[in-house]
Parts: C-alpha cells; structure tokens; sequence
C-alpha cells in the first residue's frame, strides 16, 4: 500500500497540476506572456498553480485526542475529513482566494498538506512544475485548447483525463 501510495501522489497529483496550470494560462495569455518576459516569477507562478488547483480535495483522518476547533469538540475516534481544497481558496487567509495570481505574496497554500500529513514529495512536485513550464516557456509563444477538457471522476483528487493543448512555437 505504501508503494501505491508513492506511484499515484507522485505522479498523478503532479500532472494534474501541471495540466491545470496550463488551462488557468490559456484563459490567462497576458500571464503566459508575464512569465516569457521574467522567469523570476515562475516559482511564485508554481505555488499559485498549486493552491489553485489542489489536486488532493481532501483527506480523511482518526482523532487521536480531543480536540476543540471554532466551538466544535471532536473527540478520539471521530473522522475527520480536511478539506484541503476548501483551505486554499479561504478568503480569511488569501485576498481574491478565486483568481489566479501568480504574483501573489504570501501564499501559505495546503496543497501539500500541513504537520506530519506534510507530502514528502513536496519539493519534487515543485522541482517538476517548474522545469516542464521553464521549458514550454522556451518554446511556445502561446497555449490555447485544442479540443475538449474531460476531467477525471474522482471525489478525492481532481485530475484530468484529457486535456489538448495547441502551442504556438517561440521561433514563428
């Protein structure tokens, strides 16, 4: 199970945060063109790619002990289901939590977890993003659909099944 574990968040989290990152460019060129111009901002580019579109919506724990959260006791043995997703768009902790900014600053975002449930390939994930957009930022002037977005269906992570890109090469 554990190998389970680290093939599926190891690969199918990171690719679909990567694909989601390409369809918020396509609806964003003038982002697309921001990143071309100054790679400087591709790392805060990642980490918005990341609270945008967690690909992990949730997860279910076992308290261990009580707990009091916002005047609700839970109790040892209670589930508790921690929406990730939900935390990255609250709008206590990000100004404007449903646009995509890749400037934004800071960006505590939970797309990786928190504590001890933090994702160990957190820094890999990251290290990923960032080389395949450093190399289509390389090569192609401008992204646009290519075909319909059919997402997967998945209560527990939000990916895609297909997801067409055309690219307008950087040399034309």
């Amino acid at each position: 199970m554990f190998f389970h574990l680290l093939v599926a968040a190891g690969s199918e989290t990171t690719r679909n945060s990567i694909t989601a990152g390409l369809l918020a460019f396509m609806d964003r060129p003038d982002d697309w063109e921001a990143l071309r111009a100054d790679r400087a901002l591709l790392p805060g580019a990642v980490e918005e790619m990341l609270r945008w579109a967690s690909s992990t919506v949730y997860n279910r724990r076992t308290a261990t002990r009580a707990v009091e959260r916002h005047g609700q006791l839970i109790r040892p043995g209670d589930k508790v289901v921690l929406w990730w997703q939900a935390a990255n768009f609250d709008e206590r902790v990000f100004p404007e939590p449903l646009g995509f900014e890749i400037r934004r600053d800071p960006n505590p975002h939970l797309a990786f977890g928190a504590g001890s449930h933090f994702c160990l390939g957190a820094n890999l994930a990251r290290l990923e993003i960032t080389l395949v957009f450093d190399g289509l930022l390389d090569r192609a002037r401008s992204i646009g659909p290519a075909g319909p977005v059919e997402r997967t269906r998945s209560n527990k992570h939000a990916g895609f099944r297909h997801a067409p890109v055309r690219f307008r090469r950087a040399d034309r």
